[in-house]
Order: C-alpha cells, then structure tokens, then sequence
C-alpha cells in the first residue's frame, strides 16, 4: 500500500504574484498557480490572515506596533528617552531593551528607529509565534488544524537562520521520502531571504533572482528525495504580500514638525514605511495635521477604506487617522529607517505589485482569490488528506 503524502508548504515573505507569477518558476514543479489580494499593511497583518483566514480586525493583528501604554513591554524606554543624544542613538542599548522585552513578548519584532518616547507608549499584536498552536486563541490558525488532527509538522522559520533552515527543510524531505517510521506528515517552511534582497536592491536585483534560483534548486530537491522514497508529495508555496520599487520619497516627517503642533501634547504619531498613523487630542490638531499633508501623493482613509480592508478598530489602538502613500512612494525618513529602502511593500492592496500568490501541484479552487482565503483551502487538503487515509485503513493497509 502506498504511503500518505507529505504536503509541503512553503512561505516565503514579499514574494509577489508580479514578480514570478507568469514566469517560468517552479512551473514544472507546481503548475497550477494564482494571485491572491492581500491586506492593507506589512508581514504583521497579512501573515495572521493568511494562517487564520480571518481579517485583521477580526484577529487584531494588523501593523507592528499600536499605542497601549498599559501593556506596553517596552518601559525602560522612558528612561532611554532621558539620556544624552549620542547614548539614545546607541545600536547596543536599542539591542538590550529589545532583549528585555523578548521575556514578554515571544512573537516577532524589532525596534528599528523607533523614538523612545514614543516606544515606552507602544505594544506589539504579536505577542506568541504565529508558527504554532495556540497563537491566536479562540479563532486558530492552520497549526491548530494540523494538531487537531495529530500530524506531525516540522516548522522553520524566522527564530533560525535562514540558509540553515533551508539545507535542514530539503534534509527532512529526504528523510520523510525514506522513513516509514516516525516521518513528519507536513513540512512548514518559512523565509524572508527575498523580501530582504528585495528591500536592498530591486525586485529585479541580480541578488533576488539568485536567491529565487536557489529557492526553485532545493524546493525540487526537496519534493523529488519525498518521491524517491516512494512518498507523494502535495506541495503549496505562498506569500504574504508582494513588492513595488520605489520611485519617489517623501518626508511626511517635516510637514507634520511644520504645522506647529506639539507631538506628546497636541498629538502622538507612528510613521511606518508607507504610512502615517496620528493620534488627536482634539480636533484642532486633527484638522491642522490634514492641511499639513495637502498636495503630498497619499490620502487619509476613511471609514469606509478602513471596512472595505479588514482594519476598523473600534477602540483606534491603530490610529485616529490613517495617512496612506500613493503606490511606489516611500516615507523617508521614518520610524522604520532614516535611511531609504529600493523596494517596499504596504501599500493599497488593490496595486497590482501588492498581490501574493500561491503554487501549487494540487489543483486550486476558483473562489480561491485572497490570502484570508488560503486557511479554508488548507483545511481542504488537509481533509482529502485524511480521507485517504481513512480509506487507505479500511482497506487494511498500515501506516
């Protein structure tokens, strides 16, 4: 009797429908292939969709950060926030505080350029790694399902190095292909090595297509040593979101500092990559910071962008306002990084560099068009998966 399948899925950050979705990648590999829309946002939104198939308003993840000076893990930063400049700007202190706050919070973050002042007031959405059970309590992910039906899963992911997790994912295909004991049932598989070339130097850099060659050469290692073995092999590669080059920067910094009002007193505000995120103490300053950004190429969302994309927060942990660049822009300089960046993500989802995707040997449903949708696809496979089993055990075979 043959063996169940190993499924395979792959996840690999920014990776953009754009970029590889009607090129020759992986095409004899995984030939069934479509673009999903994505959310409004970065990795920290659109990855819990993704995995939960539920919306960030339904999940509370959406950006990074979110003012909650309650719960904030980052309270040595009102007394960073007190020392003299050249020690503020210290790359060894931003490392230590953030070490500290690794004892509170398990998830991924970083601290990048982000002011003292402001940090001490902020909290992070992802306080449990999203690449297991129990991340998202009383909604789930696609790591609840698999544990609900007791498979084995391996995981790789942002805590380890990259190029490690990629030689040990190819070794664990081949030793599924071969073991017909304790051999895992679904290889999880996590990188963020494009979205750093990408970022570095172009969606199109000679670093982004040698690191996509390289990705293709173990990936069709890795499902060929599950074959050899006489094992099936359902393979799923996804992404997150896309990338855009950037073509313009623009200093949304400067004409808030220009309106005269004073951030902490009059305001408090959050500049991401392609965004802008304020907080009012009244409308006097909420009109005033509107008139500042007039004739800058971006818009204020209103509520019904904020519906339309998953991110109505009700209690505005996110922002008052949402200040959104036009497609290909770049905020610079801003909390992220004073310094800029050749390609960036975030932007309208309705961009066409913005759209994910997913690859695939298995046959894709039609309504299968978003990433919040890639959950109920899963579970799918995941039920055929089991089925086969069922009947594989009726008929008297043995795992």
């Amino acid at each position: 009797m043959s063996r169940p399948p190993l499924m395979v899925v792959v996840l690999v950050d920014a990776l953009g429908w754009e970029r590889v979705g009607e090129t020759p990648f992986l095409e004899g590999e995984l030939p069934h292939r479509k673009p999903l829309d994505t959310v409004l946002g970065f990795s920290a939104g659109a990855i819990p969709a993704l995995l939960s198939g539920t919306w960030p308003a339904e999940n509370g993840h959406w950006v990074m950060f979110h003012r909650d000076p309650a719960r904030s893990p980052f309270g040595l930063a009102r007394w960073m926030a007190l020392l003299p400049g050249r020690a503020r700007r210290s790359w060894r202190l931003r490392q230590w505080v953030k070490a500290r706050a690794k004892a509170r919070v398990r998830g991924y973050f970083d601290l990048y350029e982000v002011p003292w002042r402001v940090l001490r007031d902020l909290d992070v959405c992802e306080r449990d790694p999203l690449f297991a059970t129990g991340a998202l309590p009383g909604i789930g992910t696609i790591f609840d399902d698999m544990a609900a039906q007791r498979l084995q899963v391996r995981t790789w992911d942002w805590r380890t190095d990259d190029d490690a997790n990629e030689r040990a994912f190819v070794a664990a295909a081949e030793a599924a292909g071969h073991d017909d004991g304790e051999a895992p049932d679904v290889l999880f598989y996590y990188t963020a090595a494009i979205d750093a070339r990408m970022h570095a130097g172009g969606t199109k850099a000679p670093a982004v297509a040698d690191r996509l060659a390289r990705l293709e050469g173990a990936l069709t290692r890795a499902l060929a040593a599950a074959r050899a073995g006489g094992r099936e092999a359902w393979c799923y590669l996804t992404s997150d979101h896309g990338m855009t080059d950037v073509v313009e920067h623009v200093d949304v910094m400067a004409r808030v500092e220009a309106s005269g009002l004073t951030p902490g007193v009059d305001y408090h505000a959050f500049y991401d990559s392609t965004m802008a995120r304020f907080w009012f103490h009244g409308p006097l300053a909420a009109d005033r910071v509107r008139r500042a950004l007039e004739g800058l190429p971006g818009r204020f969302l209103t509520r019904e962008d904020e519906d339309r994309l998953g991110i109505h927060f009700p209690d505005r942990r996110y922002g008052d306002a949402i200040y959104l660049l036009e497609d290909a822009r770049l905020l610079v300089p801003s909390y992220m990084g004073s310094a800029p960046v050749a390609a960036m993500h975030g932007y309208d989802p309705a961009t066409p560099g913005s759209q994910a995707l997913l690859l695939s040997n298995r046959e894709l449903p039609q309504d299968l068009a978003h990433v919040v949708d890639f959950r109920a696809f899963f579970g799918s496979e995941l039920g055929a998966r089991r089925a086969g089993l069922t009947r594989h055990a009726a008929s008297g075979g043995a795992r």
